[in-house]
């Protein structure tokens, strides 16, 4: 539109969670830039390389900068490092609509699991999170005569166990399911989530974030971020043009998108691409938001270029694309990633030992004040940080 067109401050339309504004009247009128429209949800991140544990306050500071990019259609975190009593167990954080599906689901476990610890995710009452439902965690562990049958590793295991419960299983979902790590979420913005599921009383060694702004998918508890599988979690800005062709090909592979939303088909790729294809981070970064062919050809090391058209061509199906800028959290390290045209903003910054990922500058000095080297990470440039070996 050209500078000028004035937009009717009573004419503002919410729909399908998006704002259209037509320039239809003079009076009582807001000139273009002075109607905030954000380019969709806030994401942010912290890890200590060091291993250092931090509560989860720090995170929730983070968040509350960018307020305006988020709707109250959905918050979330993933806390990593955070359950050290029980770290050699798969923690299962589960939504239930009702005590006896939740019986049945607990019967079911049973049937594959040693279940060494149940109980009520610990909540407080904030007034702006309401309709919760019942929130479980189950810590357990797979019974190995059910894997010796099964002939499957742990890991495929707890995974093809999500998928089943997510998939068959009415009123039951799990939302995480990784070891010494677990997702928080909820409908609301994510600062009230955060004290919703008192994270100030869990410490962990890297924290991730998100505030929701939904385009294509309603807001309920099971939608928000992050999501998560095993202990890899994906927070998202962003909508990618390409779900379908990513969701048909994921699936082939027994991964069931129960959420019809493109960042639970991104954390089912990473999934796919690392653990079970066995790729590393960055060759995973060169699937998702692969190179321009033109940047692959006018590539001078053979080796490097080579490897570049294998992986486009091999994995052309789980190419993403559309604006996105993701945090892969995993045991051990995060992972930034923006699309190859960078549509969507991402900022890094450091301070001694801990490094700050976000949406805005704003949200990594709410964190911390006088972070050094902040710097915007270019399309397609993958920003892996990992925690020392052992430390954590």
């Amino acid at each position: 539109m050209s500078k000028g067109v004035h937009y009717s401050a009573e004419k503002i339309l919410h729909c399908n969670e998006r704002f259209f504004v037509p320039p239809e009247r003079e009076g009582n009128s807001m000139l273009e830039g002075q109607v905030r429209i954000p380019s969709g949800c806030a994401i942010a991140a912290v890890i200590s390389k060091e291993g250092r544990r931090m509560t989860g306050e720090m995170i929730i500071d983070a968040m509350r900068p960018m307020r305006d990019r988020s709707n109250g259609l959905g918050g979330g975190f993933a806390g990593y490092g955070i359950y050290p009593e029980y770290r050699d167990f798969y923690a299962l954080h589960m939504f239930f609509d009702s005590r006896a599906t939740r019986k049945d689901c607990e019967a079911f476990l049973k049937e594959r699991f040693e279940i060494v610890k149940s109980e009520i995710i610990p909540t407080r009452k904030v007034p702006a999170i309401t309709d919760e439902p019942i929130i479980w965690r189950y810590f357990v562990d797979p019974l190995k005569s059910v894997l010796a049958s099964m002939q499957l590793d742990e890991k495929e295991f707890v995974a093809r166990t999500v998928m089943k419960i997510n998939d068959e299983m009415k009123g039951a979902y799990v939302f995480s399911s990784g070891k010494n790590m677990g997702t928080f979420k909820a409908v609301g913005f994510p600062e009230d989530v955060g004290v919703f599921y008192r994270l100030d009383e869990y410490e962990g060694y890297s924290w991730t974030a998100h505030g929701r702004y939904p385009t294509n998918t309603p807001g309920w508890w099971g939608g928000a971020h992050p999501f998560s599988l095993l202990d890899w979690s994906v927070v998202h800005n962003g909508e990618i043009s390409s779900y379908d062709a990513n969701r048909r090909f994921i699936e082939m592979y027994g991964y069931k998108c129960t959420m019809k939303t493109d960042t639970e088909v991104i954390t089912y790729i990473m999934d796919y691409l690392i653990r079970v294809q066995g790729l590393t981070l960055d060759e995973a970064a060169k699937v998702v938001a692969a190179p321009f062919w033109s940047t692959i050809e006018g590539e001078t090391d053979a080796e490097y270029k080579n490897k570049c058209v294998y992986l486009r061509t091999f994995f052309s199906s789980l190419l993403v694309t559309g604006p996105f800028s993701i945090v892969l959290g995993y045991n051990g390290g995060l992972m930034a990633l923006n699309d190859r045209l960078k549509l969507r903003s991402m900022v890094v910054g450091e301070k001694d030992d801990r490094v700050f990922i976000a949406s805005e500058e704003a949200s990594i000095r709410a964190m911390q004040p006088d972070a050094e080297n902040v710097w915007a990470p270019a399309g397609g440039e993958a920003v892996i940080v990992k925690a020392k070996e052992g430390a954590y």
